[in-house]
């Protein structure tokens, strides 16, 4: 997430208000506003920003990008595990589209499910759609632009 934080032992949320002095509402910013890639990275919401610090040698960008990275494949892995099994992975939405390293890096955890990666194509494939896997992948990856503004003008207007 880009500024909430995600998975969490409840206890964490306790501990931190007393450590803190923190009240309800004070915590509840700290797990909304300050955490996630920004809370570890101090940069930005932004993943480009982040990247960019990152690119420049930032130890905080650096861990965030790695965290993110871990934790998404995490979550492609909790997915897989729940269907029994994945045919096609698509990344899709800002760093889905454009985050060619990043997508990179979450299929480097998936190589034990037979994850490969085109890296020409990956590097290729920036907002446009497309197949990035490799042919030997077991796994078809690809790239699915959004434009999740004339989704959701769509439906207001079925409403209306």
């Amino acid at each position: 997430m880009g500024t909430r934080s995600g998975d969490l032992d409840p206890s964490v949320v306790t501990y931190m208000m007393k450590k803190m002095k923190l009240n309800p509402d004070e915590m509840e910013n700290v797990l909304n506003k300050q955490s996630g890639a920004y809370g570890i990275s101090m940069v930005s919401v932004d993943f480009r920003d982040i990247e960019n610090e990152a690119a420049s040698g930032d130890k905080n960008a650096i861990l965030a990008l790695d965290v993110f990275h871990k934790v998404a494949a995490e979550y492609i892995i909790k997915c897989m595990v729940a269907m029994g099994g994945t045919d096609v992975i698509s990344f899709t939405a800002g760093v889905g589209e454009k985050g060619q390293d990043s997508r990179r890096e979450i299929c480097k955890y998936l190589k034990i499910f037979g994850v490969e990666l085109n890296e020409e194509e990956n590097q290729r494939l920036k907002g446009i759609e497309g197949k990035i896997s490799s042919e030997n992948s077991k796994v078809e990856v690809f790239v699915v632009p959004t434009n999740e503004e004339l989704m959701i003008a769509k439906k207001t207007e079925e409403l209306v």
